[in-house]
């Protein structure tokens, strides 16, 4: 348990590679860029450089299920750093979202952002470029 904080600061300090050239949108990620920060709320939790608060979330914040929260020491999910999340499919703790526009869609849902197709879309588009 002691070693934990270095080896995570070790893991933060990694650079993340670029995503590969022509995998995204550079016009829409601007757009999901802005609605990252602004009104899809993202940026709350996944903020700063490497796209994290390190904080502890319980479950139901996050619409996660709590059984995979248990097996856990502390019963809570850890804000996941964002950078390099184009090659870290499947997404969440568990694996449940196939694509990034499953985890866009699930958090539409979870916390109400009521977000176009168009704006969905930007938003996927950002996140592949981190």
């Amino acid at each position: 348990r002691g070693k934990l904080p270095a080896l995570r600061e070790y893991q933060h300090s990694l650079e993340a590679p670029a995503p590969p050239p022509g995998s995204f949108d550079p016009a829409a990620a601007v757009r999901g860029r802005q609605l990252f920060e602004g009104p899809a709320r993202c940026a709350g939790c996944h903020a700063g450089e490497r796209r994290t608060d390190d904080r502890l979330h319980d479950p139901a914040e996050t619409g996660m299920d709590p059984g995979w929260a248990r097996r856990g020491a502390t019963g809570r999910y850890r804000t996941t750093p964002l950078r390099g999340l184009w090659q870290h499919a499947p997404y969440f703790h568990d694996g449940s979202a196939a694509t990034l526009r499953d985890v866009v869609e699930h958090y539409d849902r979870v916390l109400g952002l009521r977000l176009t197709e168009q704006q969905k879309a930007d938003l996927v588009e950002y996140l592949k470029g981190l």
